[in-house]
């Protein structure tokens, strides 16, 4: 009878003590939610991209709960583009690709804070007619121009990304870099250029750039929804 209630006083002791030590660790360290390792994305924001709308597609995978690796592609699509910029410009054709390496802070079911860097690639080409350009100085004419164009670069982020629902997610994130820009012109009778016949165009938001390469700051600002499909 007395071993019976010394062992009933002792398994209370252990159940207790078990009690008290995770009530102590959950209140030291927050418990990590359950992850999720693969989720389809689509940056809304490029649709309506007045130079070069696309439709960005991403895929992100996450081999540890805190690092996620992120690959995006971008095709040309125009039936949402608000403003015809480009109007002046045939057979035009582009790309983007973009890679992202991340890294995800303590998280809540809720909430998940994350640094980023990210490299990109965009190649563009297209055709002109009766334009012209700068190059050395000097103003220049022509009748007709291939041009290639590709801008490169780099930034580093930091975002969140919130729950929506069950499986969706909203990911933002702001951040600053640089990028380069090179141009590549191939000209059909070219020419010096006359101010009074081939006046540069008058609306700077599409114009094309001159020949050469140029550096910038590149300031990055994201917006992504996304889908769970693996956790």
């Amino acid at each position: 009878m007395l071993t019976f209630f010394l062992m009933r006083r002792l398994l209370f002791f252990l159940v207790l003590l078990a009690v008290s030590f995770r009530v102590s660790a959950q209140s030291v360290t927050p418990r990590l939610m359950p992850t999720e390792r693969l989720l389809l994305k689509l940056a809304p924001l490029t649709l309506f991209d007045p130079n070069t709308s696309a439709l960005l597609l991403g895929v992100e995978f996450r081999p540890v709960p805190r690092v996620g690796l992120e690959l995006d592609y971008g095709f040309r699509f125009t039936p949402l583009r608000v403003f015809n910029w480009n109007i002046k410009k045939e057979n035009m054709r582009y790309q983007k690709f973009k890679a992202e390496g991340r890294f995800y802070f303590p998280r809540t079911e809720q909430k998940q804070w994350y640094i980023a860097a990210e490299g990109f690639y965009v190649p563009e080409e297209y055709d002109l007619r009766n334009s012209n350009f700068y190059r050395n100085g000097e103003f220049r004419a022509y009748e007709q121009a291939h041009i290639e164009k590709t801008i490169e670069g780099g930034a580093l982020k930091a975002g969140m990304m919130r729950r929506l629902g069950q499986r969706f997610w909203l990911d933002a994130a702001l951040g600053l870099g640089f990028r380069r820009i090179e141009t590549v012109y191939t000209t059909q009778n070219e020419r010096a250029g006359d101010y009074l016949y081939d006046a540069p165009e008058q609306n700077f938001l599409s114009k094309t750039p001159d020949p050469g390469v140029k550096k910038t700051v590149h300031p990055a600002l994201a917006l992504r929804v996304a889908y769970s499909i693996l956790k």
